[in-house]
């Protein structure tokens, strides 16, 4: 059972208003709105909007609202992905093409910026403001991305700047999500609360799992290829944890934007098959244990499909 019916969202729904929205503006170009329809209706995960729809359990609201402000949060998930495959000069998302390899950069760059723009025309349109802007701050994802940046290639890079990064990149916008939904719906302050820790750890742990399997996970269910963020010089938990091993040590510390794939690979090759992959493994756990007793009081029916949803992402393969 997928994520999406575990939630009872209606994915037909939720499909026909993120299409609407890429549809709204009839100056849009067609090869570029073409091109967005790929990318979200490819094998995204829905994670976010799926955490709106859950959100607005908690509480009472219009059906229609809810499915508005879950596309939005779809939306800016992807002008995200747009712009770090750019930074990143990615090759591929989800097993295809990325737009700037199709478009260029330029042109992928004014795309992204585009979707970020509609969708705060939309929170505007709809008077989502409250719901939107008051759980999630673009300017924490924007810094989230420059620390990425200056970290680059960072081998002193500690546990809390990976963390406190990880929050800021991934975990925030998923407890958003969830919270954007419940305040929709009058949830309580305390309700609200606890909702937010929730998804902040379980942020935090679904990053983790992704780093995790950007070494273990073959390609073609990557889509991108196998150690990708080192290549990059993304300094992800398992390295960090790898670099207290005098084994891997020097080797991972001599990696730069000059070195052979070969280098990398014997690297990343190392870290698939070492201790450290487990570790990070339990580092993940720890955070959906924190998610799960953030939820300890709550007093909800959909209290169950909360901590089911922490045991589908601790079986996470993909």
């Amino acid at each position: 059972m997928d994520l999406a019916t575990i939630c009872n969202v209606n994915k037909k729904l939720l499909d026909s208003k993120i299409k609407a929205i890429i549809e709204s503006d009839p100056n849009l170009p067609e090869h570029y709105r073409e091109q967005l329809s790929q990318l979200l209706f490819s094998s995204g995960k829905r994670l976010r909007p799926i955490f709106t729809v859950l959100g607005s359990y908690f509480g009472n609201a219009d059906e229609d609202e809810v499915y508005n402000l879950a596309a939005l949060f779809e939306l800016i998930h992807t002008a995200s992905l747009i712009h770090d495959d750019i930074i990143d000069k990615a090759e591929i998302r989800r097993g295809k093409p990325t737009l700037h390899t199709i478009n260029g950069i330029t042109n992928t760059l004014i795309l992204g910026n585009y979707l970020v723009s509609l969708c705060c025309e939309i929170v505007s349109k709809y008077e989502f403001e409250e719901y939107y802007y008051d759980s999630f701050s673009l300017t924490d994802l924007c810094r989230s991305e420059i620390t990425q940046q200056r970290l680059l290639f960072n081998f002193d890079i500690t546990y809390e700047d990976y963390i406190t990064k990880t929050k800021n990149k991934t975990a925030l916008l998923i407890a958003a999500s969830l919270l954007g939904g419940a305040k929709l719906a009058g949830a309580d302050e305390k309700t609200l609360k606890r909702l937010y820790n929730y998804g902040i750890n379980l942020g935090i742990s679904f990053q983790i799992n992704d780093d995790i399997l950007d070494f273990t996970q073959d390609t073609t269910h990557l889509g991108k290829p196998n150690g990708a963020d080192l290549i990059n010089g993304n300094i992800t938990l398992p390295v960090i944890l790898a670099l207290k091993d005098k084994r891997i040590n020097a080797h991972i510390r001599q990696l730069s934007k000059q070195s052979s794939i070969a280098d990398f690979n014997y690297c990343i090759n190392y870290i698939k098959n070492s201790k450290w992959i487990k570790k990070s493994q339990k580092i993940s756990r720890k955070y959906l244990k924190k998610a799960k007793n953030a939820i300890k009081g709550l007093n909800h029916d959909k209290k169950t499909v909360l901590i089911e949803i922490l045991k589908m992402l601790d079986k996470r393969t993909h």
